[in-house]
């Protein structure tokens, strides 16, 4: 299938009618787009400055094909992201964070419990324990925006000529009809993992763009360019939407990260040498944090302390 230079301008400026964007969009899902690959490298060549970041050497031989299409879709991501430039700056720019929060709604999971979340476009939102979800008033009516706090995971529906785009700080997610996972605070650095199940995705701050594959997962930190995709383990990535809470040769320092984020608790890691160590083990997730705690201590060897109220624990290594 192939596809013209007008017809890719008005798709990515909001202009395509129906029949036109899906048509654009079916295009989009084939594995080669050597149309769109060329007309970004364009607008790329044209309109985008120099990255504030340095680009990184060249990959090893064996993933070379997949960073000549980084620099293509990097352009795809600006130019989509130039679309809602406008309306992002002036959502952005309230006088007050309470004029912010009548212009967006808010859904919040506060419990330990999976909330499940239909969008009005038909898109489902699976929010794990103590996520939350924003979203614009015109949600759906040009664009599909989402921001994100905590892991979710998506499964899109298409709606013609409007992307869907998930937040986090300056990193963008941008879907067409497809189904991934966002975690933000299940590694001990603070990197965002993106985990692309199907379909297609690309994952882009203002100094990058990468297209990710299925069973592929992005991981970024702030600040700093990620490395290439790698392939998840599945059942740990999903462990939380099938009930279950899974570490499969995890560092410690992670698995911390993660339970606290799956129990809303503060875990502070007092002996720095603990990090590093390897866990494997599968619990559920109707487990207390107490009993999953001292299961690693039996393993471990470690001690731990409580704060005042209870909220913080302190991981002490007794060896």
């Amino acid at each position: 299938m192939h596809i013209d230079k007008p017809l890719l301008e008005k798709y990515f400026k909001g202009h395509c009618t129906a029949e036109e964007a899906a048509a654009v969009e079916a295009y989009l899902l084939q594995e080669a787009t050597p149309e769109m690959d060329a007309y970004l490298l364009e607008t790329w060549e044209q309109s985008v400055p120099a990255p504030v970041i340095p680009i990184p050497p060249a990959a090893p031989a064996r993933v070379k094909p997949l960073y000549r299409r980084w620099y293509s879709v990097a352009a795809a991501v600006l130019l989509l992201i130039a679309a809602a430039g406008i309306w992002r700056w002036q959502l952005q720019q309230p006088a007050t964070p309470q004029v912010l929060a009548l212009q967006t709604d808010t859904i919040y999971n506060n419990s330990r419990n999976i909330r499940l979340v239909s969008m009005p476009d038909g898109s489902q939102v699976w929010l794990n324990a103590h996520a939350s979800i924003a979203y614009a008033g015109n949600y759906n009516d040009t664009s599909r925006e989402l921001w994100l706090n905590g892991e979710a995971y998506f499964e899109v529906a298409k709606a013609a000529g409007k992307p869907f785009r998930v937040h986090v700080d300056e990193l963008v997610t941008t879907a067409l009809g497809t189904s991934f996972n966002i975690a933000t605070a299940n590694h001990a650095d603070s990197s965002i993992a993106v985990s692309l199940l199907s379909g297609k995705v690309s994952v882009s701050t203002t100094a990058f763009s990468y297209v990710l594959q299925p069973g592929q997962v992005l991981f970024y930190k702030k600040g700093a360019l990620p490395a290439p995709a790698t392939r998840f383990n599945l059942a740990e990535t999903m462990d939380w939407k099938n009930g279950k809470l899974i570490f499969d040769n995890t560092t410690l320092e992670n698995a911390f990260a993660k339970l606290q984020s799956r129990y809303g608790l503060r875990i502070v890691l007092k002996d720095t040498r603990l990090g590093n160590r390897k866990v494997s083990g599968s619990f559920t997730a109707g487990q207390t944090f107490e009993q999953v705690l001292t299961t690693l201590q039996f393993v471990y060897g470690f001690t731990y302390e409580q704060s005042g109220d209870s909220s913080t624990y302190y991981i002490v290594s007794s060896k």
